[in-house]
C-alpha cells in the first residue's frame, strides 16, 4: 500500500476579504490495499541524507523536494500549523489581500506520539512559494481526500462539504447516509450571513403516540422518520454550489462503486449488533457468510452508488420511494410515500450568543445548540481559563454550568409546533438568566441537574459524521449528520440504504425509568423533527470582517455540547493554540443517573477534586471526537481531536 498523497494543494484566492497564510491538513489513505503494505521504499527517490520515515520537527520549506509527503499512520490523530511570518516585502496591515496570491511557509509540524504525517501540500521546491485551497475535514481520510480534491477543482466550500458528507454515509453506514438527516451552517465572510440548512428526519403523518408504547425492537419500523440527507445536502448545494450536482453526487458515488476498506469503528459496531434480531439484507451486507466484516475487509456497495446517481427525483417521488416504504411497513412502520415526496429541508438564520468578542452561532431548535451559548454565558462570568483558577475549580464550574444548560435544554422541542419553545430558548440565550443560574452554583459542592431546571429525558444521537470546511471562496461550513444510533433502525432496502431510527428522539410517557418527566415540547406529531444533539457550531468576529473564526463539529451526539464547549472556553477568550484546548482531558455530565464522565486523559488528581466537591465520577476511554478548523487573519490551522475509529488497527 501507498500513502495517497493530494496532488497539489493552492491557494488562489483571489476574491478573498481574509486570506491563508498557513495550513494543517489531514493525511490521506488508499482504501485499496492492507495497511501492513506501508513502506519507507520511495525514500530512495531523495536525497539519502534526508530520512522521511523520521521526519525532524522542523521542515524548512526549501529542504522539502516537490511532491514530498511522510507515510500515513494508521490513525489521524494530529495537530500541523505553521508559523505566522511576515510576507516577502514586509508584514502588511490587517486581513484585506485583495487580487494577491497567498504564500505559505511550512515552519513546523508537531507529531503525536507515533505517528508519521503526510503532508498534503505539494511543494515546489527552489523559491516557488507554496498555495493552497483552503482545509476540509471529516471523519475519515478517503472522504477527506475527496472533498480536498473538489477545492483543487474548482469547487466550492458547499461542494466539498456536500461529496465529504455523502462520502461518509459510504464508508461510515453505521454513523450516516442518505437514509438518515443533518444539520449544515454555512457562513459568508462577504456578506457577513450565516445560514442553517435543517434536513432532520420527520414523523410520518399516520405515526401515532401510542404506537411508541410497544415494544420498538420489534417494530423498528416505527423508528423511521423521513430521510433528509439527500433533500438537504441538495438545498444547500443550490444555494451554494459551483460544480453540477451530477458532479457533486458521483465523486461521491464512485466510492461505493469502486470499494472502500471496513475501518475498526465499522467493524466494531458489526459485532455488536450481531445477536440482534436482523434482515437478510442487512445479513448479506455486514454478515457474508455468517461471519461479521473484519478490519481491512473490502466492500463495494453498486447499488447504492446506482441510488445516489438516480438523484432526488427518484429518491422522492420515484421507486426508491417504494422500495423505502415497502421495507419500513414490512418491518411494522407506517411511513407512506406522500411523507416522503412531502418533506422538505429548512433555511433559516442561526441562533447566536456574544462571547468576549466573538458570535458563536449554533442551530436553533429542535436542535440543542442554545445550551452551547447558556453554557458559555455562564462560564463568561466565572473566568475559569484565567492563571489564577486552578484545575478542579475550572472542572468543577465546567461541569456545574454544561450541566444546567444540559437541564434546561431537555425542555426543547420544535418550536414550529409548540410556541413555548422560544420563550425557553430566550432564556437559555440570556446573559441576566446566566447569571442568576450561576448565583445558584456553589464553589464547594455539586448540585443535581434539577436543581438547576426541570428535568426531562434527553436521548440524544449516539453517532455522528461531522465535516468542516474553510476555502478560499471565504464560506465557512460545519455539517453533522446521523442515523441516531449505530446502524439506526438496523432496515436495509435492498438498494442498500440504511435507515435511520430518529422517531427515538420524541419523548413519550414512560419512555424511559426513573423521575424524568415526559416533554410535551417534544411529543411526536405528524410532520415534527425531534429533539437533536447534533450541534455543528461557527464561530465569527462580533464586530470586524475580520478576526478569528472558527468551525467545529462532534463524532457523538450526545457529547457534542460538552466536547465543544470545553474546545472554546479554552482557545477563544485569551487567542490560546487551540491544540492546548483539546487536551488533556474532558468532561461531561450525565443528566440520568447524575454521573460525571471524564474520558481516560483526566488527570487523576482532578478527578479526586471532584469527588471531594460531590460529584460522582465515571472514567470511560472517549468522551468525544471535535473536529476544528481556526482561521484567525491570515493563518488557518485545522485540528483533528483524539484517535479516530477509521484506522485499521
Amino acid at each position: 500500500m501507498r500513502a495517497d498523497v493530494s496532488p497539489e494543494t493552492k491557494l488562489n484566492n483571489n476574491q478573498s476579504s481574509c486570506n491563508y497564510k498557513s495550513f494543517g491538513g489531514s493525511p490521506q489513505l488508499t482504501d485499496n490495499t492492507p495497511p501492513e503494505d506501508f513502506t519507507c521504499d520511495w525514500q530512495r527517490e531523495h536525497d539519502e541524507d534526508t530520512d522521511l520515515c523520521h521526519p525532524p520537527n522542523e521542515i524548512p520549506l526549501r529542504q522539502m523536494a516537490s511532491g514530498s509527503h511522510k507515510v500515513s499512520d494508521k490513525s489521524h490523530h494530529f495537530n500541523k500549523e505553521t508559523d505566522k511570518e511576515s510576507f516577502p516585502g514586509g508584514p502588511r496591515a490587517g486581513c484585506l489581500w485583495q487580487d494577491t496570491l497567498i504564500p505559505v511557509y511550512v515552519a513546523s509540524v508537531t507529531f503525536a506520539i507515533g505517528v508519521a504525517l503526510v503532508l498534503i501540500l505539494q511543494i515546489h521546491l527552489r523559491e516557488s512559494p507554496v498555495f493552497i485551497k483552503g482545509v476540509l475535514l471529516s471523519d475519515h481520510e478517503r472522504c477527506t481526500a475527496l472533498g480536498q480534491k473538489v477545492l483543487r477543482d474548482g469547487g466550492s466550500s458547499v461542494d466539498a462539504a456536500v461529496v465529504a458528507t455523502l462520502c461518509l454515509g459510504v464508508v461510515n453506514p453505521h454513523v450516516s447516509g442518505i437514509g438518515g438527516g443533518g444539520l449544515m451552517l454555512v457562513h459568508d465572510i462577504h456578506k457577513k450571513e450565516t445560514r442553517v440548512i435543517n434536513f432532520q428526519e420527520t414523523a410520518p403523518y399516520a405515526l401515532k403516540e401510542e404506537m411508541l408504547h410497544s415494544d420498538l425492537e420489534l417494530k423498528p419500523g416505527l423508528q423511521v422518520g423521513v430521510p433528509g440527507m439527500f433533500r438537504g445536502l441538495h438545498q444547500a448545494h443550490k444555494l451554494y454550489g459551483r460544480m453540477s450536482w451530477e458532479d457533486v453526487v458521483t465523486r461521491a458515488a464512485d466510492v461505493a462503486r469502486e470499494g472502500f476498506n471496513v475501518s475498526r469503528g465499522l467493524a466494531e459496531a458489526i459485532v455488536t449488533v450481531k445477536d440482534e434480531k436482523l434482515s437478510g439484507h442487512f445479513r448479506s451486507m455486514f454478515f457474508p457468510g455468517g461471519r461479521a466484516l473484519l478490519p481491512g475487509s473490502f466492500v463495494k456497495i453498486p447499488r447504492l452508488a446506482e441510488v445516489m446517481e438516480a438523484g432526488l427525483s427518484d429518491f422522492y417521488n420515484g421507486s426508491l420511494s417504494q422500495e423505502i416504504v415497502d421495507e419500513v411497513r414490512a418491518h411494522g412502520g407506517v411511513l407512506s410515500r406522500e411523507d416522503i415526496s412531502n418533506y422538505s429541508a429548512e433555511v433559516g438564520p442561526p441562533l447566536e450568543g456574544l462571547y468576549r468578542e466573538f458570535k458563536v452561532q449554533v442551530p436553533p431548535p429542535p436542535s440543542v445548540g442554545a445550551a452551547l451559548i447558556s453554557a458559555l454565558n455562564i462560564l463568561e462570568g466565572r473566568h475559569v481559563t484565567e492563571s489564577n483558577r486552578t484545575a478542579d475549580d475550572a472542572y468543577h464550574w465546567i461541569a456545574e454550568s454544561l450541566k444546567a444548560a444540559l437541564a434546561m435544554a431537555s425542555g426543547l422541542g420544535d418550536p414550529v409546533y409548540d410556541s413555548s419553545v422560544t420563550q425557553l430558548v430566550s432564556e437559555m440565550l440570556s446573559k441576566s438568566h446566566a447569571n442568576v443560574l450561576r448565583q445558584m452554583m456553589s464553589d464547594s459542592h455539586a448540585a443535581p441537574p434539577e436543581h438547576y431546571s426541570t428535568l426531562h429525558s434527553l436521548q440524544g444521537e449516539k453517532v455522528a459524521g461531522q465535516v468542516v470546511v474553510m476555502g478560499p471562496d471565504d464560506l465557512t461550513v460545519s455539517v453533522a449528520s446521523s442515523l441516531s444510533r449505530p446502524f439506526g433502525s438496523r432496515i436495509i432496502t435492498p438498494s442498500g440504504v440504511l435507515l435511520n431510527s430518529h422517531i427515538l428522539g420524541f419523548s413519550w410517557p414512560n419512555k424511559t425509568q426513573g423521575p424524568l418527566q415526559t416533554n410535551r415540547r417534544n411529543s411526536v406529531q405528524p410532520g415534527k423533527r425531534p429533539l437533536s444533539c447534533l450541534m455543528p457550531v461557527l464561530v465569527v468576529p462580533a464586530w470586524h470582517t475580520c478576526g478569528t473564526f472558527m468551525a467545529l463539529s462532534n463524532s457523538d451526539g450526545d457529547h457534542s455540547l460538552s466536547g465543544i464547549a470545553q474546545v472554546l472556553i479554552k482557545a477563544l477568550p485569551f487567542h490560546t493554540k487551540i491544540n492546548s484546548s483539546l487536551f488533556p482531558g474532558r468532561l461531561h455530565p450525565w443528566l440520568q443517573p447524575n454521573t460525571l464522565l471524564v474520558d481516560s486523559a483526566f488527570p487523576q488528581e482532578d478527578v479526586q477534586a471532584l469527588h471531594v466537591k460531590g460529584h460522582i465520577v465515571q472514567r470511560v476511554t472517549t468522551l468525544s471526537v471535535v473536529h476544528a478548523i481556526q482561521r484567525e487573519n491570515d493563518i488557518i490551522k485545522a485540528i483533528e481531536d483524539l484517535h479516530s475509529s477509521d484506522s485499521f488497527i
